[in-house]
């Protein structure tokens, strides 16, 4: 069923009315302090000029658009487009400072941008032939792109659990993993996003990765029980081996995520607007559960951000960061 819905999303009309449905009920409201630092630090790192104009392509409901803003110069002028309306006016309101409008904008006729910045979308979008071309009508003649997106490559963790089942990877959804987000139509890797942007006369200047081992085991056992269930399901193992790896997996992975549970939901609760004396209740009762799970979560936490800081240019990574500048950039 999520692979047929899946599927239906290549229809541009039927991929509009998924994500206005999405962004009416909460979609991506927030992302993890860690991402949003780690792309503050790959913007800085670009050395972009003081000044110039740029856009969040797939802004969603305008994060990663604030945090553009605060990683570049003073000097530049941030905007954000979506194909989702609902999303652009959760934006508008949620981040004022920036400039917000819907796919297809009269404005954008006349607009071309310095910088371009992707964060999952390419993964998720109906055509990429087309999309590709619409990002580059966007473009000034010297321009540069920033794309971050699910990584193909192989080696990454994720990658090693979907060798061992037979529908690890769907080659009729372009390469997709068997466990993702029922929006992503497939999964690129390195080669083949350079492959297309050589045609268009960018370079691949810098290239990051991210997950290659405890960035993926913080964030699978983030998304909580269900999902590490259905990463580590035996079903369609590829053999009995794999099979016996995927339930030593699931134990290990559970065990993780029991640790680090009282800390997600006592933080969780420690951030909610509103609390009630039952939220009270429940705080003072998982206090001490808290004081005995925050070092697990601290020392994964940990290990991601040092996997990270150590491994970044290392292409086993569940997630890249590629970097691209049109020749003659200078």
């Amino acid at each position: 069923m999520q692979q047929q819905k899946t599927s239906q999303l290549y229809d541009k009309y039927a991929a509009v009315d998924f994500y206005q449905d999405r962004y009416s009920h909460g979609y991506m409201d927030e992302w993890p302090i860690e991402k949003k630092q780690r792309i503050f630090e790959v913007i800085r790192s670009l050395e972009l000029p003081d000044v110039g104009e740029a856009i969040d392509f797939g802004c969603g409901n305008g994060v990663l658009t604030n945090v553009i803003k605060q990683a570049l110069p003073r000097g530049w002028k941030v905007y954000g487009t979506d194909i989702s309306t609902i999303a652009v006016e959760n934006a508008k309101k949620r981040y004022p400072e920036c400039i917000f409008l819907a796919a297809g904008d009269s404005e954008f006729a006349s607009k071309k941008f310095d910088f371009l910045f992707t964060h999952h979308v390419l993964e998720h979008v109906y055509d990429l032939s087309h999309v590709l071309d619409e990002i580059d009508d966007l473009l000034k003649d010297e321009a540069t792109i920033l794309h971050i997106l699910p990584c193909g490559n192989e080696g990454s963790f994720e990658h090693s659990i979907c060798l061992l089942r037979k529908d690890g990877v769907n080659e009729n959804l372009e390469n997709r993993f068997f466990f993702e987000d029922e929006g992503h139509v497939r999964r690129l890797n390195t080669e083949q996003l350079n492959k297309l942007y050589r045609k268009k006369e960018f370079v691949l200047v810098k290239e990051y990765y991210s997950n290659q081992y405890y960035g993926a085991i913080n964030w699978i056992t983030r998304s909580g029980p269900g999902f590490v269930r259905f990463l580590t399901d035996t079903s369609s193992a590829l053999d009995e081996n794999a099979r016996r790896e995927l339930t030593i997996l699931r134990y290990k992975l559970f065990f993780v995520y029991a640790m680090r549970y009282p800390t997600a939901f006592v933080e969780r609760k420690l951030h909610e607007q509103g609390k009630t004396f039952r939220d009270c209740i429940f705080l003072t009762l998982g206090f001490p559960f808290y004081l005995f799970s925050k070092p697990m979560d601290s020392f994964l936490k940990g290990k991601a951000r040092d996997e990270w800081q150590k491994r970044k240019t290392e292409r086993n990574g569940s997630e890249m960061y590629l970097f691209f500048k049109r020749h003659g950039t200078p």
